[in-house]
């Protein structure tokens, strides 16, 4: 169960259109996260975003568990994800999952063919082809699409997704708005809703547009009830939006 719990961050911003623009505006930055269910604190996450010259860009995520939490799963996360920015929107190249320290280590690996529109999927020593249209993001790259989503003023968006060996839809719907006091701080915060079309799973994120849209809280119900909240714990100073 701790390893579904260490990936509910990398599950909750999904999705890039090839929209103009799009990332154009984002800083350098990183964010970390403390997970939690009910009263236990069970998890840490770490992103950044790294912009390299000539439009390139890094993203990475890093999961682990917490010390007590430790003692019952040691799993831990990490993705990558590198490509380009342009007009046309964020162009990912490779993608990279490994999760360690547990009992069901895995491996993979994509790589982005945009000359041919298809996605190459290692994973677990297989090898295959994908189609996929022209926008299509990887699961940590998507991220960064919800931010830019809320940003040009959208409420309610579907994105194409290389998840799992297949192509996904994830759809997204902005709910209203909440202000959220948090160990990072006090936000006023966009709530989001995820649609995916299984009424046993929800998940809502709530983004603050005071710090270019990034989720500050993250509430996660499973099937069972269980529910899991993801807080901001702290964040550079790079994501405050600067008022002239």
């Amino acid at each position: 169960m701790l390893k579904r719990l260490l990936i509910i961050i990398s599950c909750t911003a999904s999705g890039l259109s090839g929209s103009p623009g799009l990332c154009a505006a984002l800083p350098d930055f990183t964010a970390t996260y403390e997970v939690s269910r009910g009263a236990l604190t069970i998890g840490t996450a770490r992103l950044a975003l790294t912009r390299e010259p000539g439009g390139g860009y890094h993203y990475e995520s890093h999961s682990w568990p917490a010390r007590l939490a430790g003692l019952f799963n040691k799993d831990r996360l990490h993705e990558t994800s590198s490509g380009q920015f342009s007009d046309s929107g964020l162009r990912p190249d490779k993608y990279h999952y490994l999760r360690t320290g547990g009992n069901m280590e895995r491996v993979a690996h994509l790589t982005f063919d945009w000359a041919a529109n298809v996605v190459v999927n290692n994973v677990a020593g297989s090898r295959w082809k994908m189609s996929v249209p022209n926008g299509t993001q990887d699961k940590l790259s998507t991220r960064l699409g919800m931010m830019q989503a809320l940003a040009r003023g959208e409420t309610d968006f579907t994105f194409d997704v290389a998840d799992g060996g297949t192509l996904k839809q994830y759809r997204y719907k902005v709910l209203g708005r909440e202000t959220l006091e948090l160990p990072a701080g006090t936000f006023s915060a966009v709530k989001v809703t995820e649609l995916r079309g299984d009424e046993r799973r929800k998940t809502w994120v709530w983004c603050a547009p005071a710090l270019n849209y990034l989720p500050v809280q993250i509430i996660r119900q499973e099937k069972n009830d269980a529910r899991y909240v993801s807080h901001l714990e702290g964040f550079s100073d790079t994501l405050r939006v600067r008022h002239e």
